[in-house]
C-alpha cells in the first residue's frame, strides 16, 4: 500500500489530523479525476492536500490551474474554483513566474502567503526575483515547488536542485516526498520565514 492509500484508509483510532487530512486527499482526488479541463491535477493530489491544510487558515494560497482545487480544502464549491478569493485562494493566471512575485507582494502586505511553483516556473527570471526579494525583505512566503527530476526532452530548468537555490539566496530550505500528504503538510505548517519547499515526484512534469 502506497503512502497516499495508507492515509485514505480508515484507521481503527481516531485522529484528528489524520482524518481531516484523509478528507482533504479524497476530496481533491475525486475532483481531479472529473476534471475536464485540459490542465488536471492529476498525480499532484497528495501535494495539493498537503498544501491546503498544512497552510495557516489566514494565508493566501496561489495556485496553478493544476493546483486550483486547493480551494475545496478551505470549503469552496467546485463550481467557483474560479472565484475563491473570499477563501483566500487567489484565481490562477496565465504567468506561473509572476504568481512568484504576486505571493510575495501579499506576503509584504501583512499576511503570510504559500504559492504554487512547477518544475519549468523556476527557469524563469520572475522567480528568481522572487526568491531574492523574499530572502531580502524576510517575507512570509512559502513556495511549494512541484520537482520532477525528469523533464522528458527538455533541459533542466536549473543547474542545481530548487533547494540548493533558495540556500544560496538567504531562503530555508527542505526537500519532502511529494507524494506524502502528511510530509507535505508538516513542512508547509513548520516554515517559518522565506522557505522553499521542494516536493519531489515521480513521472513527468
Amino acid at each position: 500500500m502506497s503512502a497516499v492509500e495508507s492515509l485514505a484508509a480508515p484507521s481503527p483510532a481516531f485522529d484528528p489530523l489524520a482524518d481531516a487530512l484523509a478528507g482533504a486527499l479524497l476530496a481533491v482526488r475525486a475532483y481531479c479525476a472529473a476534471d475536464p479541463a485540459v490542465v488536471s491535477g492529476r498525480g499532484l493530489e497528495a501535494l495539493i492536500a498537503g498544501v491546503a491544510l498544512g497552510a495557516p487558515r489566514k494565508a493566501w494560497l496561489l495556485p496553478g490551474r493544476r493546483e486550483r482545487a486547493c480551494a475545496l480544502v478551505r470549503g469552496c464549491g467546485a463550481d467557483r474554483l474560479d472565484q475563491a478569493r473570499p477563501f483566500r485562494v487567489v484565481p490562477p493566471g496565465d504567468s506561473p513566474a509572476a504568481r512568484a512575485l504576486y505571493g510575495v507582494g501579499l506576503a509584504l502586505a501583512g499576511d503570510p502567503a504559500v504559492v504554487f511553483c512547477g518544475t519549468g516556473t523556476v527557469g524563469y527570471g520572475a522567480f528568481h526575483e522572487a526568491l531574492q526579494l523574499a530572502a531580502v525583505h524576510r517575507a512570509p512566503v512559502t513556495f511549494v515547488v512541484a520537482w520532477y527530476a525528469n523533464v522528458g526532452p527538455f533541459a533542466p530548468p536549473l543547474a542545481v536542485s530548487p533547494a540548493v537555490l533558495a540556500r544560496a539566496l538567504g531562503l530555508a530550505a527542505t526537500v519532502v516526498d511529494g507524494t506524502d500528504a502528511a510530509a507535505v503538510r508538516d513542512a508547509v505548517a513548520a516554515a517559518d520565514g522565506p522557505t522553499l519547499i521542494e516536493a519531489r515526484l515521480t513521472g513527468r512534469s
